[in-house]
């Protein structure tokens, strides 16, 4: 049996370096237009399942927007983990100090996973994706 494409929406919908989120068949699915070519992934981060479209696309890379865990778009691989926010030059509250603490104990722990892409092809200006 062989696989088929869906329609999934109109190049023109997505500028350069954007990213369109769109569910087909029940998956939860990013578009990104990295110059012209256009790729899938699934649209939740591989480290805490944040929203892939809010964050950042720059040529292949895309950076999620909860924590800075970086994407190759080609092939899902996950690049990088999390970046840790800098709290600046201020030494924190002792609570917030124990806090930030537990949770970076927490944090350790939780791996990056590679995210799921999906075939796409351009014909007669719509992007198509092959879901299964």
């Amino acid at each position: 049996m062989s696989e088929s494409f869906i329609k999934a929406i109109s190049a023109s919908e997505i500028a350069p370096g954007g990213m369109k989120a769109l569910e087909l068949e029940g998956n939860e699915i990013v578009i990104c237009n990295s110059g012209g070519k256009y790729y899938a992934i699934q649209r939740r981060c591989g480290h805490m399942n944040a929203p892939l479209e809010m964050g950042t696309l720059d040529g292949i890379y895309l950076t999620c927007p909860m924590h800075c865990a970086q994407f190759d778009v080609t092939n899902g691989e996950a690049l990088s983990g999390p970046v840790p926010s800098a709290i600046g030059n201020e030494i924190p509250p002792p609570f917030l100090g124990k806090y930030l603490q537990n949770i970076g104990m927490i944090m350790k722990n939780v791996r990056t996973e590679t995210i799921r892409t999906y075939t796409t092809k351009l014909e007669a200006g719509w992007i198509q994706i092959k879901v299964k």
